[in-house]
């Protein structure tokens, strides 16, 4: 007989509800605390869109950080009361320290709790997590399914983009030689979202940027994108204006020979909209060709 496996993933992920339901999936909160050492879930009976939105445009900075360990654990011990198993995927391990906090919990419960070492968030850990469900549905073994999960890490590419710097600035997500760039000549930055501060680039508005945005993540790959070879791609939108989003959806869908009714939209978590602000967008594109290797750093 096969074992009952349960898996959860944190909250930066953008799986929505009815999914979350519908296959027996845990949401882990990541944390965020502002300005006035406030801190919150990230969970929207704690800080929803909307209200983040607003602290911020009232003068809130906001840090992020990983899941209190204990509160971690005790998910975990009390998942396993009823499954067998447990299977977390956590945000990448290069931008928050979830990860190797989970593997030490890992020596808790040896055998039991599986931790996926992703180099992803966002939309891209929705499409890892939609792929972890098969698995199980397949009857594989959690050290498998962690495997096949992780290699699905080469099939994921995310680039964000934003209009407001000043998070980004105040947080440290900019390094000194790039933020001497944005200063003198107001240009936005280009982040590859694997690993903090990674840069790709710069541009002077959501037009240039989502331009250089594809060509990046064309050169990332070794052979012409179609949508033969493209899983899936994710536009990430933040309350900005119709006539934006539509730019954004033409141009993707014309320059990476993808439908545009195709095209998944999701709100950008609030892991990183604490940092990016209103305005901020992102492409995730899941593809069934790898991308070329990277070297992710973890906390």
């Amino acid at each position: 007989m096969s074992k009952k496996i349960k898996l959860f993933v944190d909250s930066s992920s953008t799986i929505d509800d009815i999914f979350f339901k519908n296959n027996d999936i845990g949401i882990i909160p990541l944390s965020l605390s502002d300005s006035n050492e406030k801190v919150y879930d990230d969970a929207p009976e704690s800080l929803t869109k909307n209200d983040l939105i607003k602290k911020m445009d009232l003068g809130l900075n906001f840090k992020t950080s990983s899941t209190p360990f204990g509160k971690l654990s005790l998910t975990v011990e009390d998942a396993l009361e009823t499954h067998d198993e447990v299977i977390f995927l956590p945000i990448s391990s290069g931008l928050s320290s979830q990860y190797s906090q989970s593997k030490l919990i890992e020596n808790d419960f040896p055998n039991r709790f599986f931790t996926v070492k992703s180099e992803t968030a966002a939309y891209g850990n929705e499409f890892i997590a939609k792929n972890i469900v098969e698995y199980i549905k397949q009857g594989l073994s959690s050290k498998e399914i962690v495997k096949k999960a992780e290699d699905l890490n080469m099939y994921v590419n995310s680039y964000f983009s934003c209009e407001n710097v000043t998070s980004l600035i105040s947080g440290g997500r900019i390094t000194k030689g790039i933020l001497k760039i944005i200063q003198i000549l107001k240009f936005k930055p280009i982040i590859l979202f694997d690993s903090k501060n990674q840069s790709a680039g710069w541009g002077r508005n959501y037009k240039d940027i989502v331009k250089k945005i594809i060509n990046l993540i064309k050169k990332d790959y070794s052979e012409p994108l179609t949508s033969q070879n493209i899983d899936s791609i994710c536009l990430y939108v933040s309350g900005y204006e119709k006539e934006k989003k539509e730019f954004l959806l033409d141009y993707i869908s014309e320059y990476l020979n993808y439908p545009k009714k195709k095209i998944i939209t999701r709100w950008v978590p609030n892991i990183i909209l604490s940092h990016a602000r209103k305005g901020a967008y992102g492409i995730t594109i899941c593809t069934k060709i790898p991308h070329r290797k990277r070297d992710i750093k973890e906390n």
